[in-house]
């Protein structure tokens, strides 16, 4: 005589645990400590990822990445430093100006346009600039943000920046400092 007893565990549980230890998923069969997980859209996004995690782990040392071939299909890696200053070179920054406040005298407010002549979008962190008095002193420095901070291909936006302790009849005048534009994060 057979004697039936009931599993603690559902059938359909049971036979995926099973299943599980047979034949198990091929995604994670292949995983490993220390792998690298592949992330982008195509083969050519994955190259370029993997070839950016190598250079900054020095995976395959600098004979290795000398004799990779670059195929005109592969976007060549760019220096983030010189892609932000190719970027800064077709921004154009507008001659700031010190208006006056009229709802709060002895103070004033510094306004300018900046234009995006890049073929991508900028998020500008600061348009820095310095108050001059009459005698070429610095009376001032300040950096005031764009609105909106994130400007597309040829749109000009506007800043402005209060101060509230720059008269404006006194003779100043504003201009830019060095670095005129700060992008945000650099790139």
């Amino acid at each position: 005589m057979l004697k039936i007893t009931r599993s603690p565990f559902p059938l359909w549980l049971t036979s995926i645990v099973l299943l599980g230890a047979i034949a198990p998923l091929p995604a994670l069969a292949q995983r490993a400590a220390g792998d690298i997980v592949i992330i982008g859209n195509s083969p050519n996004d994955w190259g370029r990822n993997q070839r950016y995690w190598n250079h900054l782990l020095n995976l395959s040392g600098a004979t290795a990445a000398a004799s990779t071939p670059t195929t005109s299909e592969t976007p060549q890696e760019v220096d983030p430093k010189v892609l932000e200053q190719q970027l800064l070179r077709n921004i154009r920054v507008g001659q700031p100006q010190l208006q006056p406040v009229l709802k709060l005298p002895g103070s004033s407010v510094v306004t300018g346009t900046v234009t995006n002549n890049n073929r991508q979008p900028v998020t500008i962190q600061s348009i820095n600039y310095e108050v001059v008095g009459p005698n070429g002193q610095i009376l001032q420095t300040g950096a005031a943000t764009p609105e909106p901070a994130t400007v597309g291909p040829g749109q000009t936006v506007t800043y402005q920046q209060m101060l509230p302790t720059v008269p404006a009849d006194i003779g100043a005048r504003v201009r830019l400092s060095q670095p005129a534009v700060q992008l945000q994060g650099g790139v």
